[in-house]
């Protein structure tokens, strides 16, 4: 998998009040290329934070400006894309979250496992929780697996207290089948990538089942199916190799996994109802 730079894969699962929570990524880095549109899957969340810079988030309905001491969270199924600033570009901190098992409707965990999508700005405590997980995941300490399972509890809890400030009480959500250790991950990770080749039977493979049960979690997590999911990925990768990459529409089409210029011009208008040279120059415009 192609990950960024500065990103680190820990894989630590702790339970508080008897909720699972697996905290698989800590990240810490500068944003210069636009991260295409994708979402993540059922009970996973990202949180983010903007440390210096700024761009804009963009949702598929609605678009916001980024700078410093943003925090915005995106939880399961949410269309986002970010786009920095190519003066001043996006310095990032984020964890990711997968949430499961929940067992009381009105904890700590489960008020921040209820809003699939949150924007505003972050407090010193939140900004100094960050700060501490990335500092503690470059150590090699005998209790770093504890630090980062405590500083994650803190780091639910402040962002808990911002979504329900007056105590009040969230929209319960429904139960969700869990996926063994960190399958979902993987999943989640999938279609954050470039995956114009990739084939059912290769994350199949990756998981350890066959294509049919492949094909039923996709649908169990995504509500899609991997066709529908790989093209959505196409598609948003080409709209970023034409928005910031000085590339033919041939070689975009070759990037995004396409056999011809025509068949990619075709796919193309058909999710965004013009032709990919029209899209490059309506984003010159803007």
């Amino acid at each position: 998998m192609n990950l960024p730079k500065g990103c680190e894969i820990v894989d630590i699962t702790f339970y508080y009040n008897k909720n699972k929570i697996q905290l698989f990524k800590i990240f810490s880095g500068t944003l210069s290329e636009i991260v295409p549109m994708h979402s993540h899957t059922k009970n996973s969340y990202e949180v983010h934070l903007i440390d210096y810079g700024s761009g804009v988030l963009e949702t598929d309905s609605e678009r916001y400006s980024l700078s410093k001491n943003t925090l915005f969270i995106t939880g399961p199924n949410l269309l986002h894309k970010q786009i920095p600033d190519k003066t001043s570009p996006m310095h990032e901190l984020c964890v990711y979250f997968r949430i499961s098992d929940l067992k009381k409707e009105n904890d700590i965990v489960s008020r921040f496992a209820s809003q699939s999508f949150w924007i505003g700005k972050s407090n010193a405590e939140i900004r100094h929780l960050f700060k501490q997980m990335v500092e503690e995941k470059e150590k090699s300490s005998h209790w770093q697996e504890d630090i980062l399972s405590s500083l994650s509890i803190r780091l639910i809890s402040e962002i808990a207290r911002l979504y329900f400030p007056d105590n009040t009480h969230p929209k319960k959500e429904t139960a969700a089948t869990d996926l063994n250790e960190s399958r979902s991950w993987i999943l989640d990770q999938l279609f954050s990538d470039d995956c114009s080749n990739v084939t059912l039977n290769d994350f199949s493979v990756q998981i350890g089942v066959s294509q049919r049960q492949a094909e039923r979690i996709i649908k169990d997590y995504y509500g899609s199916s991997f066709k529908k999911l790989r093209y959505e990925s196409k598609m948003a990768l080409a709209a970023t190799l034409l928005e910031e990459k000085n590339i033919t529409v041939e070689e975009c089409a070759v990037k995004c996994g396409y056999s011809s210029a025509s068949a990619f011009i075709s796919a193309f208008k058909k999710k965004y109802k013009i032709t990919p040279k029209q899209y490059r120059e309506q984003m010159i415009k803007k």
